[in-house]
């Protein structure tokens, strides 16, 4: 009942927005809900947020506060242009950078114009990125003195470089990354793709780091002979355009698929930057299977990518409003709000 209730809130929450065209964000606490307007709504809402809320954003720019130290969600309302016609695309306009306390921090739906970061030798766990765009860099600080444990990244697009120094126990999957990895140990990189193509000089590689599993993943590098730096490498069922690439030193590895042209993987993407207009499905769904017998890249796997990257919340697909009212002085409209299942 609380879910369908709350489910219920967004729904009215999004159509208010639209049918009023105001930038609003909402914060909910424990069946309570608060609007917040103004020039810094996301800011204030966070202010005024405690442990477990969650908060709202629409359509729209949003600037976010200082730093993020509460155990707090954060949804929006997605970063495909194709899937936000009616809403707007979410925007995060600056950097994220969560504190100590920021543990069981959750975000997804939004595009960040900026960086994610967490702080310097802090200890920030089980964070969740999901369906998000990160135009800037991914770094988790630190020397693993006090590590940050447990983080998730699925079915993202990272335009930046990814620096895990400080993490442990991470989990990247079904994501597209257009930078380099570096400094990852004992991580796993399950069915993304690997857009990075790195041209000045042979010991550059897509993931640097040691003791990494790293399996059914597309590496479309096709220059020089390195798509891992590092020691002690699981790389499993791996699409490489490479003909006879490096994992690093004393790799193991197993049912990798060597040589296959770039022009032959997807359905519509060549070279090493994203675009939304491409298409990222393979031609051959079948002739690249992974570890569990399903394809590789971000459609395949545990958790595949969803198209566009709706988020979970109720998503509004389409919406007519009339220009003006009726003779009664009601005004027309029509909005087409689709549930999510996942």
């Amino acid at each position: 009942m609380k879910t369908i209730i709350k489910s219920v809130f967004v729904v009215i929450f999004f159509i208010s927005i639209i049918a009023n065209a105001q930038q609003k964000v909402a914060l909910h606490h424990i069946g309570t809900t608060t609007i917040f307007s103004g020039s810094n709504p996301l800011i204030d809402a966070y202010t005024a947020a405690v442990a477990n809320d969650t908060i709202y954003l629409p359509g729209g720019t949003f600037v976010p506060p200082t730093n993020f130290d509460k155990k707090i969600a954060i949804f929006g309302a997605g970063h495909y242009q194709s899937s936000t016609l009616a809403t707007g695309k979410t925007f995060i306009n600056g950097n994220i950078i969560l504190k100590e306390n920021a543990d069981n921090f959750y975000l997804e739906g939004v595009e960040v114009n900026g960086d994610f970061t967490f702080s310097n030798n802090e200890s920030v766990n089980q964070v969740v990125v999901k369906r998000c765009k990160i135009n800037g860099a991914l770094n988790v600080v630190g020397n693993l003195s006090i590590p940050s444990t447990n983080f998730g990244l699925f079915g993202s697009v990272i335009i930046g470089n990814i620096d895990f120094a400080n993490a442990q126990n991470v989990l990247v999957s079904n994501s597209i990354i257009q930078g380099r990895v570096f400094n990852s140990i004992g991580n796993a990189f399950n069915n993304n793709i690997m857009l990075n193509e790195y041209v000045n000089y042979g010991g550059e590689a897509p993931i640097n780091g040691d003791n990494n599993q790293v399996n059914n993943n597309i590496f479309r590098k096709t220059n020089y002979g390195n798509l891992i730096i590092g020691n002690g490498n699981v790389a499993s069922n791996n699409l490489c355009s490479l003909p006879a690439p490096s994992f690093g030193t004393l790799p193991t590895l197993s049912g990798n698929y060597f040589g296959i042209a770039e022009t032959v993987i997807f359905v519509n993407h060549i070279g090493g930057s994203f675009n939304y207009s491409n298409d990222y499905h393979l031609q051959s769904i079948t002739s690249y299977l992974g570890l569990d017998g399903t394809q590789v890249g971000i459609y395949g796997g545990v958790f595949p990518y969803k198209e566009t990257a709706i988020p979970a919340n109720p998503h509004i697909e389409s919406k007519t409003i009339a220009p003006q009212t009726n003779t009664s002085g009601e005004l027309n409209i029509q909005i087409l709000v689709k549930a999510q299942t996942n």
